[in-house]
C-alpha cells in the first residue's frame, strides 16, 4: 500500500512539473487533437512498453488537466494558500515590479559617473571642431572693446546681454542716443531718465574729471562687478556704443573697403564691405560687395528689402557675397553663421552712401 502511494506521489510530481513547463498559449491545434486520441491509461507502475509513453489515470478530476488560460471561458480557480509554485510565481512578480521601480527611481551609474547624467546627443566618430558654448561664441570680442586707448572693464556676461539688443538696433533708424538707452534699458529697468542723462556724456566722449562735472574719468572706474549703479550704467552705455559701431559699416561710393575684425570662439573673423558704382564699365551697374575670412566653416547672408545673396563653405577660408544695384542710404543686413553651432548669427548693418 505504501509503495503504491509513493508511486502515486512521484507520478503526480512528474505530471505537475510537465504541466508547469508546458506553454499552453503556444500549444497547436494538432497537439490538442493528438492528446484527445490518447489510449486508455494503464495502471500506475505498468511497465508495458507503449512507445516509451506512460499514461496516467486519476481517481479524481485533475484541476491541472484544463488549466484556465487566456482563451478559456472557465472561471479562474481560487488561489489556495500554501501552493508553493503559485507563491513562487507571485513572489517573482512582486520582485520584478520592485526592482523595476527601484531602477526607475534610482538608475544605475556608469563606472565613471558620480551622479545621473543626461546624454542628449550622439556625437559622430569623425573629428569635429572644438565645441564652444553659444554664450561664448561671439563674446571674445570683449577683448577688443575699448574706449579710446582704454579697455572697457565690463564682464563677459554683461557683454553677452548687450550684444543681442545691439544687433537688433543696428538696423533701426533711431538716433544714436536712443539706441544706447534702449540697448542697456534691460539691465537697468525703470532708470530711463538717468540713462538718458548719462548717454549724453557718453556721446560727448569725455574721459577726464568727474561725472558730476559733466565729464568721465574711465581710468578710475572699477570693474563692473564692484562699480556703483551709476558707474555700471556708464560702462554699459560705453560698451553698447562700441558694439553698435563695430556692427555698423557705412560704405561711401567708390571709396576703399570698410573693414571690421570680430573675435569669436573659433578665432578672428574679418570682413570688408565696399560700394562701387562701376562707372568705368560699358554698362555701369552699382554693386555692394562683402568679403569675409572665416576661422571655421560658416556662411554669409546679405539681405535687402527684395534682394539676397548667400555663400557658405564647410571649412575655414574666404567667402564673398555681392548685391547689384543697391539703393543708396538703404541699410542691408549681413548675417554671419558658423557651421555646427546653434548660436544666434552675428548681424552687421551695411549702409551704402553716395557721400564721400
Amino acid at each position: 500500500m505504501n509503495n503504491e502511494t509513493n508511486r502515486d506521489a512521484e507520478a503526480f510530481e512528474r505530471h505537475f512539473l510537465d504541466w508547469i513547463l508546458q506553454t499552453p498559449a503556444n500549444t497547436s491545434i494538432e497537439d490538442e487533437e493528438n492528446l484527445s486520441r490518447l489510449p486508455p491509461s494503464a495502471e500506475w507502475g505498468d511497465t508495458e512498453d507503449n512507445s516509451g509513453v506512460e499514461y496516467w489515470e486519476w481517481d479524481e478530476p485533475d484541476p491541472f488537466e484544463n488549466p484556465v488560460g487566456a482563451h478559456s471561458n472557465a472561471p479562474a480557480q481560487p488561489l489556495i494558500f500554501g501552493e508553493i509554485p503559485t507563491v513562487q510565481d507571485r513572489f517573482q512578480t512582486l520582485l520584478k515590479d520592485r526592482l523595476r521601480a527601484e531602477i526607475e527611481s534610482n538608475p544605475p551609474l556608469f563606472p565613471w559617473e558620480t551622479e545621473v547624467q543626461s546624454y542628449d546627443h550622439d556625437y559622430p566618430d569623425d573629428a569635429t571642431p572644438q565645441w564652444v558654448p553659444p554664450l561664448h561664441l561671439w563674446t571674445p570680442q570683449l577683448q577688443n572693446l575699448r574706449w579710446g586707448r582704454l579697455p572697457i572693464p565690463i564682464a563677459q556676461g554683461v557683454f553677452a546681454q548687450l550684444l543681442e539688443p545691439c544687433q537688433e538696433l543696428v538696423m533701426s533708424s533711431l538716433r544714436e542716443g536712443s539706441k544706447l538707452v534702449r540697448a542697456v534699458d534691460g539691465l537697468f529697468p525703470g532708470q530711463s531718465q538717468e540713462l538718458n542723462e548719462l548717454a549724453g556724456l557718453v556721446l560727448r566722449g569725455a574721459l577726464r574729471g568727474d561725472a558730476s562735472q559733466g565729464v568721465l574719468d574711465l581710468e578710475d572706474f572699477p570693474n563692473y562687478e564692484v562699480a556703483t549703479p551709476d558707474q555700471q550704467m556708464v560702462l554699459s552705455l560705453m560698451a553698447a556704443r562700441e558694439i553698435i559701431d563695430s556692427l555698423t559699416l557705412n560704405c561711401a561710393v567708390n571709396q576703399p573697403a570698410v573693414s571690421r575684425e570680430w573675435l569669436t570662439g573659433l578665432g578672428s573673423l574679418t570682413l570688408e564691405a565696399q560700394y562701387l558704382s562701376n562707372s568705368d564699365r560699358e554698362q555701369p551697374i552699382p554693386s555692394l560687395r562683402v568679403e569675409c575670412q572665416f576661422p571655421g566653416g560658416g556662411s554669409l547672408d546679405l539681405k535687402g528689402e527684395d534682394v539676397e545673396a548667400t555663400a557658405q563653405r564647410p571649412n575655414s577660408g574666404h567667402l564673398s557675397v555681392e548685391l547689384f544695384d543697391p539703393q543708396p542710404d538703404e541699410t542691408y543686413s549681413l548675417e554671419v553663421r558658423f557651421q555646427n553651432f546653434d548660436a544666434r548669427p552675428l548681424m552687421f548693418a551695411i549702409r551704402p552712401t553716395m557721400a564721400d
